[in-house]
């Protein structure tokens, strides 16, 4: 069997092969150039970010070892702003109001209150439910990553905009909707990592690349043999 037979039997079998991912690329190229990334994506046309009001040190931190104490970061809740203490030993943080009021957890009124205003666009939320799992969406959409224990807060709008807020103090985590939903997917089909979405050079890309890559070089090929078939004729 001629070099050429063989190239047409490695671009017909690799066309099978690489022609849906391909597809998958060129689809999620069109979405990407098409859809608003930062004002549906990432929901820059509704979300605002409220400001940290900070005036002292943070108090009332004389009962935590020092030496434990990993990260203190100011934060908005729903009870206004807060230091957020990271104790090694401890799975939740340590929260303490900068105003250096008692802290309590949020309740679900606080907790409505602050997303709408994170969100004063969208009116009311339809919703306020507290989640131990976000279920995975489309498949291998994984709307926060693994994180668990959130509250998510739900509109009813067209993208169907929803709001995790931190399941122990309220803070916020991500904003979210069918817009982002359909980006991360074919993100993830385009960079073919399935699990975590980030992994742009995984094993699984690069062979597929390198079948791509096969699937154009035998198209070559065969085009050069073609047009050498065609002056040959001629002549």
């Amino acid at each position: 069997m001629t070099f050429t037979a063989h190239a047409w039997r490695w671009h017909r079998w690799l066309g099978w092969l690489v022609g849906l991912q391909v597809l998958a690329w060129v689809t999620g190229g069109l979405l990407f150039a098409w859809l608003p990334f930062e004002p549906w994506v990432k929901g820059g046309d509704v979300l605002q970010r409220p400001a940290l009001t900070l005036t002292t040190l943070p108090p009332g931190l004389d009962d935590l070892d020092p030496a434990r104490v990993s990260a203190i970061a100011a934060v908005a809740t729903p009870r206004g702003t807060a230091w957020r203490v990271r104790v090694a030993g401890q799975a939740q943080p340590v929260y303490r109001l900068v105003s250096g009021a008692a802290w309590v957890a949020p309740d679900v009124g606080e907790l409505r209150a602050f997303a709408r205003a994170l969100a004063p666009s969208l009116g009311e939320p339809v919703a306020v439910e507290r989640v131990e799992r976000v279920p995975r969406r489309l498949g291998i959409v994984d709307e926060l990553g693994g994180r668990g224990d959130v509250w998510r807060v739900r509109w009813g709008d067209e993208l169907r905009t929803r709001i995790y807020l931190d399941g122990q103090g309220g803070e916020f985590v991500a904003i979210r909707n069918e817009a982002w939903v359909w980006y991360d997917f074919f993100w993830r089909l385009h960079i073919m990592d399935y699990g975590g979405g980030e992994d742009f050079n995984n094993t699984l890309l690069r062979v597929a690349s390198v079948a791509a890559w096969a699937l154009v070089a035998a198209g070559a090929w065969l085009s050069v043999m073609a047009v050498r078939r065609r002056l040959r004729r001629r002549a």
